[in-house]
């Protein structure tokens, strides 16, 4: 409490060492804790009102399972849980273990009957798991870069074999640095997706939502 009290005047930073993201900082800042790189927000800050757009331009009500690619400090599941009103399943995937001990010991992200976390690299993941999913949201970060491997062809075409009719991808990259996503688009068009691109949101990060409507339905 006494920390909570102080951030109020002074910003409190906590470093933690991560083989996969460097350093993480923690940082209470007017009672709130927020997890930032050094370039960029993970969790809980400009992060947190960019998903939240994301997912009030999609329809929620109707996903019966979730799969978040990029944990964080799972700022996604609570404003799932706690904006939306979402009771059904989600599966996080996250590379880095130390991220998933930050969610848990900082903000409370545990697994349960309801949500699986899952360490693994996520472009693995879409390869082997043998789940669909009706809402697959896509936030995966090094500091503030896609890595190159989410924007191949390889790697979406493991996505969209886990998507469930009418079901729906959020994207979430930069406008600075660059994410060329055009290729991206142009292969959603192909396998019959309906997709909007959202640029700026919070001044700095570019979405893609795609619907997939199977036709009559």
């Amino acid at each position: 409490m006494f920390k909570k009290i102080i951030s109020y005047f002074f910003p409190i930073t906590k470093k933690i060492k991560s083989v996969h993201n460097g350093y993480l900082e923690l940082t209470v800042v007017n009672g709130r804790t927020v997890l930032d790189t050094s370039n960029t927000n993970y969790s809980y800050g400009s992060l947190q009102r960019v998903l939240k757009f994301s997912l009030e331009h999609t329809d929620v009500s109707h996903a019966e399972n979730v799969l978040l690619l990029g944990l964080g400090g799972g700022c996604v599941l609570k404003t799932l849980w706690n904006e939306f009103n979402y009771k059904g399943n989600v599966t996080a995937v996250d590379i880095d273990p130390v991220i998933i001990t930050v969610a848990e010991k900082e903000f409370g992200i545990l697994p349960d009957g309801k949500t699986r976390i899952v360490c693994a690299d996520a472009q693995d993941f879409v390869k082997d798991d043998i789940d669909k999913f009706d809402l697959i949201i896509i936030d995966l970060f090094i500091d503030n870069i896609v890595p190159e491997k989410f924007l191949q062809q390889e790697f979406w075409k493991d996505v969209l074999k886990k998507v469930n009719n009418n079901g729906t991808i959020i994207f979430n990259t930069l406008c600075t640095p660059f994410t060329d996503i055009q290729p991206i688009e142009a292969k959603l068009k192909r396998r019959g997706f309906q997709s909007h691109v959202y640029r700026y949101v919070e001044r700095t990060n570019k979405v893609l939502i795609a619907n997939y409507h199977l036709e009559g339905c």
